[in-house]
């Protein structure tokens, strides 16, 4: 790691211990040409990386077979080198190198005497010039003179003796379905050892033949390094024939580490916790979670679609489920709640209430113009407002805004009403004035009375404002699964009571059994539902207020204007929120800021590019854009809230998905159905009874008198013909 920061280190199974000698074995071992002194090409002398060559003759190898080059190195003392330096200094002075034996010596004795006898009398007769002129004998200093080729070559041969020698042994194994494949493979290989020849100074052999390839296996399996097949390699040289490949390498198949891998922090969670996955840094698997404090504020995951997100969701859910506390789950697919029910345990059974649209047979209730405070209906009717809006933004407008905002504040006000008296208040003049003498809200009263009525008298009006609503609410309504659900009066959910009673909240909004459209616009209600509730929690002293757990999958779908709000107000209320989706453009631009600036915790798996160009700055500079593109399944980047403080981003692989079967799952939904569903029959009764009752004002005055009301002022409804400026004055 101190030279490869970034690399990835996996202990794997020895390549050799599947292998049996026999027939398809064949292998070699690499030899130098010369004395281990001279050295080889190196890769200084390469302009391309010599490890391509062996490489690509290695990603050849056919399916059937396998192949592979075995590098042995054992460090030498220093001494190893004095050949080489002798050899230097007979070069440079010309001499030639000494070696010694019995008749080698004679041989010398016997011709130097001959020639000395022979010499004597031409000496005597022409004494040679030094002896004649009294000069004193003097040898010749100068060395021979030498070519710079061989210069160049005792440069580089110093070189080698001047760096750390280790003695190493090189083998080649193949092994293939033929012995004709098996020995193409290793020739193949052992060829592309020829690079690292120089004339005049060294290289590779084609390669030494073990007697026997069952010993030449056996040999390799044990590591041993026989003195006869080794040679000596300096450092340089041996960082040329092997080395790690770099990304000029572009041989297929190389195993390259995909995404980089980063260190946690120190303090990290260990016990105590919500666990998410393990750590990847250099292999120190450390299991670590998420505290309860920590995830108030919030858990926000982003990846690709099959990433890993899911079970990620999955495994902290079950964790919550385990350990007895409040958990919201909505699932616009269907799958990840199936799986849940599974893992349900015995104690908590009871405890699970399920939501879902598509059991036509005995649907929940849910209104959602239930309110148990009339202080807080402005804040209820806000949220409808802003899911509305959501979903039909295309075509909204000012007025269209206004007349709903009325509407839902008037129904709210009301008790037993619900979403169907929307339409109904628009379009029904005697409900109309069945709900107005019950309404105390005297602006509510004279919006009706006057620029309602001003309103219905303008055709431009009734265009932008009125027949919107009525055909995008009686769409969503005209659906009977929904119409069952939020057209009864009586919540069979309470949402606060699942909150506060810590119960498993779990939504079915599979897309593909209610419908798209329908599954987010419910969805969305429920978010918005459950949000209002927490804020109800602001009467309860801190410590009565307990965490529920909301899960949120694709969230992009539920999440209206008001969503940034929630995030940042939900942390006080104790409801804990925890969002996925898939790309950014999900998103628009101020809800990611939104979330960016609100969310703790931010894990993120695999991205495509332009998500991981938006998302760099996040993990910046431990990781870059590349890395978030190739991260592996499982696999993610994390900054992690520890106490309140958001850690430095690192590396970590969800946990695998629990695979407990409580075999629950039926008897579950038996129980939830029974206790929160109602007969789809008896629903139907008394919705139609509601669409076909006729109300009037003289219902409303026989319900207030039912009720031991005092009599009010009955509305004087009159025709306003409109002008212009209370056109204008609406619109403002």
């Amino acid at each position: 790691y101190a030279q490869y920061p970034d690399a990835q280190i996996d202990e794997v199974e020895d390549y050799l211990s599947t292998i049996k000698p026999g027939g398809t074995m064949t292998g070699a071992y690499i030899s130098t040409e010369k004395e281990d002194f001279f050295p080889i090409k190196t890769f200084r002398d390469f302009e391309v990386d010599p490890l391509s060559a062996v490489t690509g003759a290695m990603s050849k190898v056919n399916n059937d077979g396998c192949i592979w080059i075995q590098y042995l190195l054992c460090p030498l003392a220093d001494g190893w080198q004095d050949e080489g330096h002798q050899y230097v200094d007979i070069v440079r002075e010309g001499k030639k190198k000494s070696t010694f034996s019995l008749s080698a010596f004679a041989g010398e004795v016997i011709t130097g005497v001959v020639d000395l006898l022979a010499s004597i009398p031409q000496a005597i007769i022409n004494p040679p010039e030094q002896y004649s002129s009294g000069k004193p004998l003097v040898k010749d200093p100068l060395p021979p003179r030498l070519s710079a080729g061989k210069e160049l070559a005792l440069k580089s041969l110093e070189n080698k003796l001047s760096k750390m020698g280790f003695r190493t042994v090189v083998r080649v194994g193949s092994c293939a379905g033929t012995k004709e494949k098996a020995e193409n493979q290793l020739r193949s290989v052992i060829a592309t050892f020829k690079q690292y020849s120089i004339s005049d100074l060294n290289g590779f052999t084609g390669g030494i033949y073990p007697p026997s390839i069952n010993e030449f296996v056996d040999e390799c399996r044990e590591r041993s390094l026989p003195k006869n097949h080794a040679f000596i390699l300096s450092t340089e040289e041996i960082a040329s024939i092997f080395h790690f490949p770099s990304s000029t390498v572009e041989t297929p198949a190389i195993s390259w580490t995909k995404a980089k891998h980063g260190e946690p922090p120190l303090n990290l969670p260990t016990s105590d916790c919500t666990f998410l996955g393990k750590t990847t840094f250099r292999n120190q698997l450390v299991k670590f979670g998420i505290k309860d404090c920590d995830r108030a504020r919030h858990t926000y995951l982003i990846g690709k679609t099959g990433t890993g997100k899911s079970t990620l969701f999955k495994n902290m859910i079950y964790q919550d489920i385990i350990n007895g506390k409040g958990v919201g789950v909505l699932d616009p697919h269907g799958n990840l709640i199936d799986e849940l029910l599974e893992l349900i345990p015995d104690n908590r059974i009871k405890d699970v209430v399920i939501f879902d649209p598509s059991d036509a047979d005995r649907p929940v209730s849910l209104n959602m113009l239930e309110c148990p405070d009339q202080a807080q209906k402005n804040l209820m009717a806000s949220g409808l407002v802003d899911v509305f809006k959501k979903h039909f933004g295309y075509s909204w407008g000012p007025r269209l805004e206004y007349l709903l905002n009325n509407c839902i504040l008037t129904l709210l006000e009301i008790p037993n009403t619900t979403l169907l008296g929307i339409t109904r208040l628009l379009s029904d003049d005697n409900y109309q004035k069945y709900i107005v003498y019950q309404i105390k809200d005297p602006m509510m009263r004279d919006f009706w009375t006057k620029e309602f009525i001003a309103m219905k008298g303008n055709q431009k009006l009734i265009t932008e404002a009125i027949a919107p609503i009525q055909n995008k609410v009686g769409r969503f309504l005209s659906s009977s699964t929904i119409r069952n659900i939020v057209g009864q009066a009586k919540s069979s959910i309470r949402i606060d009571e699942v909150m506060d009673q810590g119960k498993i909240f779990l939504v079915n909004l599979s897309k593909g059994r209610i419908g798209e459209d329908n599954a987010n616009l419910l969805g969305s209600m429920i978010v918005s539902r459950i949000a209002f509730m927490a804020m109800q929690r602001v009467n309860l002293p801190e410590d009565q207020r307990k965490d529920f757990f909301l899960f949120v999958d694709e969230f992009q779908n539920f999440a209206s204007g008001s969503f940034a709000s929630i995030l940042s107000e939900a942390r006080k209320y104790h409801l804990c929120l925890h969002l996925t989706h898939q790309y950014t453009a999900q998103l628009p631009e101020e809800m990611m800021a939104a979330v960016s600036g609100n969310v703790g915790t931010i894990a993120s798996f695999s991205l495509g590019a332009p998500d991981a160009t938006i998302l760099e700055p996040e993990f910046a500079p431990f990781f870059t854009e590349n890395d978030l593109i190739s991260l592996e399944m499982y696999h993610m980047y994390i900054k992690l809230m520890i106490d309140g403080q958001t850690s430095v981003p690192f590396s970590a692989v969800s946990l695998p998905p629990p695979d407990q079967n409580t075999g629950n799952k039926d008897k579950v939904m038996a129980l939830s159905r029974e206790v929160y569903g109602h007969d789809v029959a008896e629903v139907e009764d008394r919705i139609k009874g509601w669409i076909e009752k006729r109300f009037d004002l003289g219902q409303a005055i026989r319900d207030a008198h039912a009720r031991g009301e005092v009599p009010r002022e009955i509305p004087k409804i009159t025709t306003v013909q409109p002008t212009v400026q209370e056109e204008n004055a609406i619109e403002e």
